[in-house]
């Protein structure tokens, strides 16, 4: 019983603490607008060239896949903070020293990290009801037929992300940016691998699984049919045809093949709770430490607190005195009659660019030059659709940071009561950003301009504001650098890559170009660069630093 009431308390805890930060606001807002696009149809389930009726049963499932398919991707990096806040508030240095075990301790965030995916869950269900009611093709409202498919595919589909974002934390080089970049590797190949196998084992999503089962019912009413399941955005090229789906009979389906993803978010807890290190500061490796979990089965370990190092003045962040990557103190808060010159801007300016190339190595600038010289290279068409997206991916780990270094740090106070920090630091922070931006797609900007395309070197200009812009604000709104990661990955798959117009924001098609983008996402841009203004400002004035 013990037990059990840490694991609540805990999971409450996380959880009450997590729903009242801007980036829970910002993700429902993002799931608000996912549930607009399939109630104005934006986004389709269909099979072939058929869809079913917008009856309770296909409403469900529509809306079912499209958080399993959507929310698992962008729900990761939202989760993917529960032991890291911990770790950098310093909470978790204080319950390393209770009687609660990894495993319980694991377990709590387990639960946590399942009740903020149920709630995007519960979001899109009531939306799921007003798509019904929107379309209009059937009247009645089965809540049964509405709701399973939540329970059955869209629920187990959290539950095993929410135990993989845990495991992603507890191992010490999966923590960081580079484990973001690692998931939406592997959520590519999972997704691939379960539609290519039929193996109910490997689907997580439950696609093909669903796929299976509706387009056996189909070939019972419609002979002839052969086509696969799809879920489309944006336009189809294609008219669908309607059928009556009766909904799944989960007695006499196989149910249990989608509660196993359940086990398998356990068994992500128990694994992760052998690479743990309970905020050990000695940094003992993994064997070490599952060797003592494995006899003594997780115990408690008592430690003394760590020896803190004083601040180090005149730099921006003391982090950034220490360390093989050793950058000698900045000229940034050198002295106050520094900053009463104006054109101490480009000290400002030089130093933002050292901070954000800072620690790099020797295989980030040889891929950067790599893209450089492939987009100098291909064709214009080619580098602009097709390597591009991949060009802007490669510098996401140096954009993320943008606007959180401080929190993260903890040079807020620092910096936010030096002279001019709001109308010099922040900007020279962006414009390095951009600069960033424009370095790193120069080959394709070149090319364009040669080749006097002007609507895409306007399209390819915006694109290298926007994306440092969005970086910036939702890093200074949220302290976290998930929230652009998470956000950043899902659009560029579903629009640069997938070709989806409306969330092209690198413009990389004449038909991006020719629906106006350009112009849309640079009023984003000034709208994002105006909300980082003001969110850092009211961060001085109130010291609010998350």
């Amino acid at each position: 019983m013990k037990t059990l009431r840490a694991l609540y308390h805990l999971a409450r805890a996380d959880f009450l603490e997590r729903v009242q930060r801007y980036s829970f606001v910002i993700t429902l807002l993002a799931t608000a607008y996912l549930g607009f696009a399939v109630v104005t149809g934006a986004i389709q389930l269909h099979l072939g060239s058929f869809r079913g009726v917008f009856n309770s049963a296909w409403v469900g499932l529509m809306m079912a896949m499209t958080t399993g398919t959507f929310v698992s991707l962008a729900g990761f990096y939202l989760v993917k903070n529960a032991v890291d806040r911990d770790r950098q508030s310093g909470v978790g240095q204080i319950l390393a020293t209770t009687p609660i075990s990894r495993l319980t301790y694991l377990g709590g965030k387990l639960l946590s990290n399942f009740a903020v995916l149920g709630s995007i869950v519960a979001v899109l269900a009531c939306a799921a009801i007003i798509t019904q009611l929107v379309a209009g093709e059937a009247s009645h409202i089965d809540f049964w037929a509405l709701l399973s498919p939540f329970l059955f595919l869209a629920l187990p589909t959290l539950a095993f992300v929410a135990g993989l974002a845990l495991f992603f934390e507890t191992v010490p080089w999966l923590r960081g940016g580079f484990g973001n970049v690692v998931f939406f590797c592997l959520w590519i190949f999972l997704l691939s691998w379960g539609l290519e196998t039929h193996n109910p084992y490997a689907d997580f999503t439950g696609f093909q699984w669903v796929g299976d089962k509706v387009g056996e019912y189909l070939r019972q009413t419609l002979p002839g049919y052969k086509s696969g399941i799809g879920l489309t955005m944006g336009d189809r090229d294609f008219a669908l045809r309607t059928f009556v789906w009766p909904g799944f009979q989960w007695a006499s389906t196989a149910w249990w093949l989608r509660l196993y993803w359940f086990g398998v978010a356990f068994g992500m807890v128990f694994l992760g709770a052998l690479w743990f290190d309970r905020f050990d500061p000695s940094g003992r490796s993994m064997r070490e430490r599952g060797a003592q979990a494995a006899s003594t089965w997780f115990p408690v370990v008592q430690r003394k607190p760590s020896a803190v190092k004083p601040p180090v003045s005149g730099c921006v962040s003391a982090s950034l005195m220490t360390g093989p990557n050793k950058l000698g103190a900045l000229p940034l808060f050198a002295s106050t009659s520094a900053f009463t010159s104006r054109r101490r801007f480009g000290t400002v300016l030089l130093a933002e660019l050292r901070l954000l190339l800072k620690g790099q190595p020797w295989w980030w600038y040889a891929g950067a030059i790599i893209f450089l010289i492939a987009s100098l290279a291909d064709p214009l068409k080619d580098g602009r659709e097709k390597l591009l997206p991949f060009v802007w991916l490669w510098p996401i780990l140096l954009w993320s940071p943008m606007g959180t270094r401080e929190s993260r740090h903890r040079t807020s106070q620092l910096l936010f009561t030096a002279p001019w920090s709001l109308s010099r630091q922040l900007p020279a922070a962006w414009l390095a950003g951009v600069i960033l931006a424009l370095l790193t797609g120069a080959g394709i900007g070149v090319k364009l301009a040669l080749a006097q395309n002007w609507p895409g070197l306007l399209g390819w200009t915006v694109g290298a504001l926007f994306i440092p812009t969005a970086a910036l604000a939702m890093g200074v709104w949220s302290g976290s650098s998930k929230v652009f990661e998470a956000l950043f990955m899902v659009c560029w798959y579903i629009g640069p890559v997938q070709k989806v117009t409306p969330f092209n924001f690198m413009t990389t098609s004449s038909a991006a170009v020719s629906a106006g983008l350009p112009y849309i996402y640079l009023a984003a841009t000034v709208a994002l660069l105006a909300a980082a203004l003001i969110g850092r400002q009211r961060q001085m004035q109130t010291g609010w630093y998350h």
